[in-house]
């Protein structure tokens, strides 16, 4: 009780009865309003980014659908017309039902090279090769960024992470076009911001999810079609030997088809690349691998230590992607 009668209310001076106090804001202009300011831009630019990857993305995995759809389809004309020449012989060109096979097959030995120029030609080839190029260096950029390794490691790292995007963005602008069908992106933002998170986001997912497993799918492609290739050959040696012994004409006849289905399927072979696939994932797999051992056994983990680490698995990530894009690129006819 204050002199006159007054009463000690327990408010604080310029708190006016039956109100609560509110925090006072930030002055215009400090440090923590700035470093407000930054954070948001810095969200705001690998948001951006990282819609710009999935698109490109999108449009990679579209452009590789179709190669491979395209590639099969030439595979299976120039099988079918082989065989439907063939048979067309053994029938008889002068009936009805020869000359429908004769047709049949010559249409689809023609439709052979019109395929492979148009659908598998080197500018298609090309355009895929460069848009997954341009979202793999996309999403190397983000994890950079997102760990804060060079060159995202000082203040102005939105500016430069959006600089980047903008390069990456007039290289492949002629491009452009792919991505148009592309849906809005709804995968986040990878939340990283450590290198534990980066091992369990990126790092592990990517040995063992992509390139092992990559490694693991390709080698039992090429598995099954060298096992074709063989029972191919093999079946194109019995008939030789059958109609060399036999002088069956009828024999005869079904050798050059076999020929021709074994030289299809040795051509896709080569134009899969199977075999190159497989050493380049399971090579950098290994390398990945090599690389996390060497990180869990350092005892520095220092920030610089933390960033350095970072940067040599997005580089050797990249040298694959390199390796890659050189591999579908050398060829003057990739289909």
């Amino acid at each position: 009780m204050l002199r006159g009668g007054a009463r000690l209310s327990g408010r604080g001076p310029g708190v006016e009865a039956g109100r609560v106090a509110r925090p006072v804001p930030p002055a215009p202009g400090s440090p923590r309003q700035r470093r407000r300011a930054v954070e948001q831009v810095d969200r705001s630019a690998v948001s951006a980014v990282w819609r710009d990857h999935r698109r490109w993305s999108w449009a990679a995995g579209t452009a590789k659908r179709s190669i491979a759809f395209w590639r099969t389809a030439a595979l299976a004309s120039a099988v079918g017309g082989a065989v439907l020449t063939t048979a067309a012989v053994q029938v008889g060109l002068n009936g009805a039902p020869g000359r429908a096979l004769a047709t049949a097959g010559a249409v689809a030995l023609a439709l052979v090279p019109v395929v492979r120029v148009t659908r598998l030609g080197r500018a298609r080839i090309e355009a895929w090769t460069r848009v997954r190029s341009a979202s793999e260096a996309l999403k190397a950029q983000v994890y950079l960024f997102l760990t804060g390794a060079q060159p995202y490691d000082g203040p102005d790292r939105g500016r430069r992470l959006r600089t980047f995007a903008a390069a990456v963005a007039d290289d492949v602008a002629d491009l452009a076009g792919m991505t148009l069908g592309a849906p809005d992106p709804d995968t986040p933002v990878p939340a990283v911001d450590d290198v534990d998170h980066y091992l369990t986001h990126r790092l592990r997912p990517q040995i063992a999810g992509y390139y092992r497993a990559g490694a693991a799918r390709q080698q039992r492609r090429l598995n099954r079609f060298r096992t074709a290739e063989f029972g191919i050959a093999a079946a194109g040696a019995a008939l030789g030997a059958v109609a060399a012994t036999t002088g069956a004409a009828g024999v005869g006849v079904w050798v050059s088809a076999v020929t021709v289905v074994g030289a299809s399927i040795t051509a896709h072979i080569s134009a899969a690349r199977y075999e190159h696939l497989v050493v380049s994932y399971l090579a950098t797999a290994r390398r990945l691998c090599a690389l996390l051992e060497e990180w869990e056994a350092a005892p520095d983990r220092s920030p610089a230590a933390a960033a350095a680490f970072v940067r040599a698995c997005e580089e050797a990530i990249s040298r694959e992607n390199e390796s890659w894009l050189a591999a579908w690129t050398h060829d003057r006819e990739p289909g």
